[in-house]
């Protein structure tokens, strides 16, 4: 083998200044890393370089495809350090986003048929919408409301598990208030209750700690574009006993590690994946999990300050705050006066800022700002100013 055989790799001691990993332009301000955030540079490039490589030696040839499946297998390997499981790499697979993940355990759950499942409003579409299709084929969903108080939540759990609930999703971290839930209550109830658990950390990793045994889930689904900065189209979900989960999709992958005409599953968490991923990608989500590795405990902390920052500006404006304010995390909503979705638009247009705009049935419309270590405390007082200007027009 010649050196032109071995495949790129990553940087295990990146730059990570904020100049380095900064992707933006500077002529705008972006606070919606909660929709996504954007891929570090240093991750871009070993994406391409991985890319470029392998299409030069051929990705289905022997030099090819050995470093394909490589670097998959390094992927599951960080993402279980990641997710503070080192040694459980076979409880990993890969994914295309969290969607993508919890859509396969969804509707894979080892239930009874007409089973109880156990979920909160505050869950993404790519939670909800799966759970209602298995409601929609004759399984029972009842979806809990997050009144910002955790005894009445769990409790809400425990009538549940009472009522006979076999399954339980949730958040860690909730995408439409910032709110840390408290899972690893909820997960010992519906442990004791006999019910299977899935958390969705999609909102969490990158920004807050995240550990699988502490949380004590059956299930942990996360993604790399969004608070950890990775290239789109990469995700991973952790398994504690992969018996919980049926594969409800068979691909070349599902039964790679078995000899051929097999009809067995691999005995891993790669019986979940299917066909052909951009291995590339996942080249890149292993540079962003190095870069958080170097940066360590900053970014929580670099987060709280500015949140902190934040909340203080927001005072000053007549908006209501729907998040906690104690919550450790990069996103707050808040409920302006007037009409919310002009204000979104105002602030692009004349302001330059993106916002997100939270426009769900039945709760009043909100804006969602979320923000990441690499904002300034200029950054977040030139929002404040904007909104304080954009709020008045609002309102005339």
């Amino acid at each position: 083998m010649t050196d032109a055989d071995q495949p790129p790799g990553i940087d295990e001691r990146p730059d990570t200044s904020p100049r380095a990993l900064q992707a933006l332009r500077d002529d705008f301000l972006y606070f919606n890393v909660a929709g996504s955030g954007p891929t570090f540079p240093v991750a871009q490039r070993a994406a391409e370089r991985f890319r470029g490589w392998l299409n030069e030696v051929g990705m289905f040839g022997h030099v090819g495809y050995a470093a394909y499946n490589a670097a998959l297998d390094a992927a599951r390997a960080d993402m279980a350090t990641a997710l503070g499981v080192p040694d459980q790499a076979s409880n990993v697979a890969l994914a295309q986003s969290a969607t993508d993940g919890l859509n396969t355990l969804v509707a894979g759950l080892a239930i009874a048929p007409g089973s109880l499942m156990l979920t909160t409003a505050e869950e993404h579409g790519s939670a909800l919408y799966p759970l209602r299709l298995r409601a929609e084929h004759g399984d029972q969903l009842r979806e809990i409301t997050w009144h910002r108080d955790g005894d009445r939540f769990l409790e809400e759990v425990r009538r549940g598990m009472r009522d006979g609930a076999r399954a339980l999703l949730l958040s860690l971290v909730s995408c439409k208030t910032g709110d840390v839930l408290p899972v690893a209550q909820a997960c010992r109830i519906a442990r004791d209750g006999g019910a299977i658990t899935i958390v969705d950390a999609a909102q969490a990793l990158g920004q807050i700690r995240v550990d699988v045994n502490e949380l004590g889930a059956d299930a942990v689904v996360t993604l790399g574009h969004k608070w950890l900065h990775g290239p789109l189209a990469t995700g991973a979900f952790w398994v504690r006993d992969i018996a919980l989960f049926a594969p409800t999709r068979l691909g070349w992958r599902s039964r790679l590690d078995l000899a051929t005409g097999s009809k067995a599953y691999n005995p891993s968490a790669t019986r979940f994946e299917t066909g052909t991923v951009d291995a590339a990608a996942f080249v890149g989500l292993r540079q962003t999990l190095a870069v958080h590795r170097a940066l360590g405990g900053w970014v929580p902390t670099r987060v709280r300050a500015l949140r902190r920052r934040l909340l203080e500006r927001l005072r000053e404006l007549p908006f209501a705050l729907r998040s906690t304010p104690a919550a450790p995390t990069g996103i707050v909503v808040v409920e302006p006066p007037g009409e919310v979705g002009d204000l979104v638009d105002r602030m692009w247009k004349e302001e330059r800022i993106v916002v997100k705009l939270i426009d769900e049935p039945g709760i009043a419309q909100a804006i969602r700002i979320s923000f990441w270590a690499l904002h300034s405390d200029d950054d977040i007082d030139r929002l404040a100013a904007a909104f304080a200007r954009q709020a008045v027009v609002g309102v005339r």
